[in-house]
């Protein structure tokens, strides 16, 4: 049997992991600027925790949570997603009782079962952050400058877009005019929007059939039904991120009226931003988050108001370039028993001095043109030959894969330190 990857699974293989990392690195280094603290939640939970949050009419609930009874018959749910654990663990561990704001951010796989799309998955990979303990406007307008930062130095070409869903008084005015709005169309609309009609009509502004799309075209939008405090919460945001001036705070900025995120708990501010690049065509979406100023409470914990967002890695992969790569690398040609005791040296000695030089040992090697070949074809930097001459000279002869030079040295770590410094800023150049 030929075995593969589960369907809406994939390997990260080498060639990427540079970029991996690095889109992980640069964001936690944003993160900690900003003063988030770094959270680890189990991979799942509780079944009732998602059914609590993500709301019964959303997608993820109805359609796409990975659940299963463990030996003791209770219903468990692979994470789809990392607020609801965040919460979970904020008013499990008494976080609620640490002075406001709590800023935590996590990392690590989600699980939905939809139907694979360019850089998503039905495993995937989320950066998430939250901000619980603040209603004030600068947790949306501090996100929007942090991401915005983070994703310029990631060289992504992006777009944000943002939008208010309005307060709980908002929102139920909204819902009494659209539902009057679309009753007489209900036997068009897809089974999603029938079924949302009654739960959660926001959430048919969400639908991704045509044929809705354009019965819902006509509807007025949640931003003409916002109340006073929402719509003066929203006024407050635009004004803070410079959409009212000639020269815009924030560029690559717009309003957009008909975002409308996927899950249930949002309220005011939401956002998405969204990458220009072609290659993720339809599918362009690269974080998104909004303000639920509910939800802590809704699951069990005091009221506290939160403003969140979340980042996928997978389609990040897809438009970032791979990092600047200075780190020089040498393979180490030996067929001396103390080459270890050597190398161990070496190393102790380049991390002492902070030098980017990874070492790659190859004991005994029974072909030293095969052996060189690797090297060459690897792209590596350097070759550091012991054998048995250079053991009876006590000394080391290091060859510059790029120049061809070659140079002896005596068998003394801190002169070989040396001359690959020398080398290396050669290669650098």
């Amino acid at each position: 049997m030929k075995y593969q990857s589960p369907r809406g699974t994939q390997d990260i293989l080498p060639k990427d992991s540079d970029k991996w990392q690095n889109i992980i690195n640069v964001t936690r280094k944003h993160l900690e600027y900003y003063s988030f603290k770094e959270i680890t939640i189990p991979i799942f939970e509780h079944t009732e925790l998602f059914q609590r949050s993500a709301g019964e009419s959303s997608d993820i609930v109805n359609k796409e949570m990975y659940t299963f009874l463990d030996r003791s018959d209770r219903s468990l749910t692979l994470r789809p997603e990392a607020t609801a654990g965040i919460l979970r663990s904020f008013i499990e561990n008494g976080l609620h009782r640490e002075p406001k704001p709590v800023k935590l951010w996590a990392y690590g796989p989600m699980f939905r079962y939809e139907r694979a799309q360019t850089g998503r998955y039905r495993q995937f990979h989320q950066i998430d952050a939250e901000v619980l303990g603040s209603n004030n406007v600068s947790c949306e307008v501090e996100s929007i400058y942090f991401l915005h930062s983070l994703f310029s130095e990631l060289n992504i070409d992006f777009r944000i877009e943002i939008n208010s869903l309005g307060d709980s008084d908002s929102r139920k005015a909204y819902k009494e005019y659209f539902q009057k709005y679309t009753k007489g169309f209900l036997g068009d609309l897809c089974d999603d929007c029938k079924r949302r009609y009654e739960q959660n009509p926001l959430r048919m502004l969400d639908c991704k059939v045509k044929k809705d799309q354009e019965i819902y075209a006509g509807a007025k939008k949640p931003i003409e039904f916002l109340s006073q405090v929402s719509s003066e919460r929203w006024e407050e945001i635009k004004n803070l991120l410079g959409l009212y001036k000639d020269q815009k705070s924030v560029k690559n900025i717009i309003t957009n009226p008909n975002l409308v995120r996927g899950l249930d708990y949002y309220n005011d501010f939401v956002f998405e931003i969204k990458s220009t690049s072609d290659v993720l065509k339809g599918q362009s979406t690269i974080c998104a988050g909004g303000r639920y100023d509910a939800l802590v409470e809704s699951l069990g914990g005091p009221a506290t108001p939160g403003f969140g967002w979340a980042m996928g890695i997978e389609r990040l992969l897809l438009v970032v370039d791979p990092p600047e790569n200075n780190t020089m690398s040498i393979m180490i040609l030996s067929n001396q028993e103390d080459i270890f005791k050597i190398t161990d040296e070496l190393c102790k000695e380049i991390q002492k001095k902070d030098l980017k030089i990874n070492v790659e040992i190859n004991f005994n090697p029974p072909n030293l043109s095969k052996q060189i070949d690797a090297a060459v074809k690897k792209k590596l930097n350097f070759i550091l030959f012991y054998l048995d001459e250079e053991k009876g000279s006590n000394s080391f002869k290091l060859k510059n894969l790029s120049s061809r030079e070659e140079m002896k040295c005596g068998n003394n770590i801190n002169e070989l330190i040396k001359i690959l410094c020398g080398e290396c800023s050669k290669v650098k150049k």
